[in-house]
């Protein structure tokens, strides 16, 4: 009796073993790719089923070394058997101690790209003005050259956007994420760094910072221009540029959170937008002319959001000030 009973408690604990095996690795991919891998010591069944996962997820801060962390993903990539992925995430620690360069991130875009993967998240935990900084073009250099990359999401954060940024290779982009990133504004008076992205739907930048606030680095003032024909949602987090120009005929979705002081936005033409969520923070410590100034680009940035159907704004980006505005509110 008792043997029949340890056999039942045996075969209730294993259920998860008996799923069909596409839904086992769609559980494994929820999970970190170095807890994946660990499952592999439960049974037999269970050795390779981390090698079918459709999606990586590497973390150095689960790892005290540098040099570690690189073996580590170089077996995994190794190992691996060659199907394709759905998604790659990979996240960098915040100091290159240890030897650390970038050939380990260089070789997992590359094989996230040659593995058809469709979303692709790269995160750099360094400050963008810090000699780790990630750039764009050593990173993915030709890989998005190349007519087989398919990546329709991409995310990137801690990274310099230069002159390689938007190759023809992201055709097929319909969402960006851009955090805590350097725009390298060079001697360019008009930057148009999306202008290579025609399928692009949604734009999300966030502490996004033009070189030319560091005097050290480059003294031209910076324009930049963002146009996006199929473009339904923008949000803007703490962008800081001269002037910001944007043509989107079928925005949907309009969101800035600024400082008071950095609302530089004229010439936006967003005939289809319905939403539109103003966040305005800082104190205005200026005197008359500089609150002229602020009042001129308000005015501007009002205008520019004139056939919005509904307008919510916060002051200090959490209080609502004003929810619900009217188009006929802002009109002129």
């Amino acid at each position: 009796m008792n043997k029949k009973r340890k056999a039942g408690k045996e075969r209730r604990r294993d259920r998860l073993s008996r799923l069909p095996e596409p839904i086992i690795h769609h559980i494994l991919s929820f999970l970190a790719t170095r807890s994946a891998v660990q499952t592999s010591v439960l049974s037999r069944s269970w050795r390779s089923a981390w090698k079918h996962v459709p999606v990586l997820d590497f973390s150095q801060h689960s790892f005290q070394r540098y040099s570690s962390f690189h073996r580590y993903v170089g077996n995994v990539l190794s190992l691996r058997y060659p199907l394709n992925l759905r998604k790659v995430k990979f996240a960098d620690g915040e100091r290159r101690s240890d030897g650390r360069d970038d050939s380990l991130v260089i070789r997992v875009i590359q094989y996230a790209l040659s593995h058809d993967a469709r979303h692709l998240v790269i995160d750099n935990a360094n400050d963008v003005i810090s000699p780790d900084i990630y750039r764009f073009s050593d990173l993915f250099g030709s890989a998005t050259s190349s007519s087989n990359c398919n990546l329709e999401t991409l995310e990137l954060e801690g990274f310099e956007i230069d002159s390689g940024f938007g190759s023809p290779g992201f055709r097929m982009l319909t969402s960006l994420d851009l955090w805590t990133c350097l725009v390298a504004c060079g001697e360019e008076e008009v930057l148009e760094p999306f202008s290579n992205f025609p399928c692009l739907k949604h734009l999300s930048l966030r502490d996004l910072l033009g070189d030319f606030l560091f005097p050290e680095i480059n003294d031209h003032p910076g324009l930049m221009k963002i146009h996006g024909l199929e473009l339904l949602s923008l949000k803007l987090h703490t962008v800081k540029f001269y002037r910001i120009e944007i043509d989107a005929p079928k925005l949907k979705f309009f969101g800035i959170w600024d400082d008071v002081e950095w609302l530089y936005y004229s010439n936006l033409s967003l005939p289809s937008l319905d939403h539109a969520d103003i966040g305005l923070h800082g104190k205005l410590r200026f005197d008359e002319e500089d609150k002229e100034c602020v009042a001129l680009q308000l005015i501007n940035l009002f205008r520019g959001l004139q056939n919005a159907k509904s307008l919510n704004l916060y002051r200090d980006t959490t209080i609502p000030v004003t929810t619900l505005v009217t188009a006929s509110c802002i009109h002129k």
